[in-house]
């Protein structure tokens, strides 16, 4: 038993080495991280219910999972192929597809969540109305424009 505890505990320590190398080296998983904290924040101010809340997990789990998969089929591809290969590209471009797909189902769940029922605006006019929330989010765009586009260069 205490075997198969350890053998459990080290899988989720595998699976968060993954996640953390992908958070390091890949700028648009950090993209889409980015996306789903501003989105989160934008509907918990916007007032959206818990059912489109969870749908909007869902997204975003979908989304983040979509390029894990993508960057693991890509390193795979990359340490196969000693040099061009057209199904490898193929290979390549499809999992890049399948991204995309996933980022414009996320991008339609968010346009039909906030634009008609007016959330989007109801945020806008909650940061509106709290200095703190506008300057709170103001500093927040240069940091997330760090992560996105320098975290994997820190040292």
């Amino acid at each position: 038993m205490n075997h198969e505890i350890r053998r459990l505990r080290q899988s989720f320590q595998y699976a968060w080495q993954g996640f953390r190398a992908c958070v390091r080296t890949e700028r648009n998983f950090r993209i889409h991280l980015t996306a789903a904290v501003y989105v989160s924040v934008f509907a918990l101010l916007g007032g959206l219910d818990v059912v489109k809340y969870a749908v909007l997990c869902l997204c975003f789990a979908l989304m983040m999972a979509a390029e894990l998969l993508n960057t693991a089929i890509e390193r795979l591809c990359d340490k196969q192929a000693a040099g061009y290969d057209e199904q490898i590209r193929q290979a390549k471009d499809i999992a890049a597809a399948a991204v995309f797909l996933c980022a414009l189902f996320c991008v339609v769940v968010g346009a039909v969540f906030f634009l008609p029922g007016g959330a989007l605006w109801r945020a806008v006019c909650v940061l509106c109305r709290h200095i703190w929330g506008l300057i709170l989010f103001g500093l927040s765009l240069p940091v997330a424009g760090v992560f996105i586009f320098c975290y994997g260069r820190l040292k």
